[in-house]
């Protein structure tokens, strides 16, 4: 049977309400992927700037981006676990502190020289909770053995995405960071790993 021109247009516009049914939301997708490359055009910006800033200047510049990008209070409460609840305002207060210095102290601190590296997207796609998956790669010397796949994935909170986790190489550096900081609140208490993570940043800032 021979479709008519009127009936040709209904199909397609069908079909295609269909499509546009089925796919995520381009706009929600842009806004995820936006966060993800305007942190590594930034990494990059400090990578290609590196001896000139020092570490105090890569810091500096890092920061507001980190602060953008991260859900760093989101972060310190996954990472902590279940002592969350049992902190007061003021220890939540100063463990979010400690905890957002010495992401921007780790990223100025690695991202500490360029050798022709890039920041490659690959795809987005949504994940479970409303969240977001960004999967990226970091190319190293144009060589792919040595490439570094970095998965961002990223949720809404105050109406922007931001990065909640980092899996590197396929490991969640989230979850690397709950049983590590849950073990030393568990045998040495929450100023123990404060005092442990105050030293690390003063690591970082002697490095260069």
């Amino acid at each position: 049977m021979r479709l008519t021109t009127t009936a040709l247009r209904q199909t397609l516009t069908a079909v295609l309400l269909a499509l546009c049914t089925a796919l995520p939301s381009a706009a929600e997708n842009a806004g995820a992927v936006a966060v993800v490359e305007n942190l590594h055009a930034a990494l990059l910006d400090i990578m290609q700037n590196a001896e000139s800033l020092g570490y105090a200047g890569r810091r500096d510049r890092i920061a507001p981006i980190i602060e953008e990008s991260f859900d760093l209070q989101f972060l310190t409460r996954f990472a902590v676990g279940r002592s969350w609840s049992d902190l007061s305002t003021e220890q939540r207060n100063v463990m979010v502190d400690v905890f957002s210095r010495w992401t921007i102290g780790h990223y100025a601190a690695r991202f500490n020289g360029y050798s022709a590296e890039q920041f490659e997207t690959i795809s987005s796609k949504p994940a479970r909770k409303g969240r977001e998956l960004v999967r990226t790669v970091l190319k190293i010397n144009n060589d792919p053995g040595e490439n570094v796949s970095l998965d961002y994935l990223l949720q809404e909170s105050g109406g922007k995405w931001r990065i909640v986790n980092v899996i590197a190489n396929g490991v969640s550096d989230l979850s690397l960071k709950r049983a590590d900081y849950g073990a030393v609140i568990k045998t040495q208490g929450l100023d123990s790993l404060i005092a442990k993570l105050n030293g690390q940043i003063g690591e970082f800032e002697t490095a260069d």
